[in-house]
């Protein structure tokens, strides 16, 4: 069972898991904004970058302990892509302002 499967087990993981969900799923402009302002766009890529950073962490981990674990490699190959396109993604959202 993965991560995303697996129910919560207690009240507090259950409310836990709402908020994190509506963080995922909420809107990144305002209410009553038509178009994005520049300083959502600002917070947005400031979002961005931390997870860029975190991301960047946990492969850093991932190598440091490779001598320890094979499984690391594996993880290291899922990660790796996927920072790579938050970070385009990233550059071209800076490049429109």
């Amino acid at each position: 069972m993965t991560a995303r499967q697996r129910h919560p087990r207690t009240a507090a993981e259950a409310r836990e898991a709402a908020t994190e969900a509506k963080l995922i799923t909420g809107p990144l402009m305002r209410e009553g904004e038509t178009t994005p302002t520049h300083e959502t766009i600002h917070q947005t890529c400031h979002d961005l970058l931390r997870v860029s950073a975190g991301l960047e962490s946990l492969l850093l981990l991932l190598e440091l302990q490779a001598a320890e674990q094979a499984a690391n490699d594996g993880l290291h190959a899922l990660l790796a892509p996927l920072k790579q396109q938050l970070d385009q993604a990233v550059n071209r959202v800076q490049a429109l302002y």
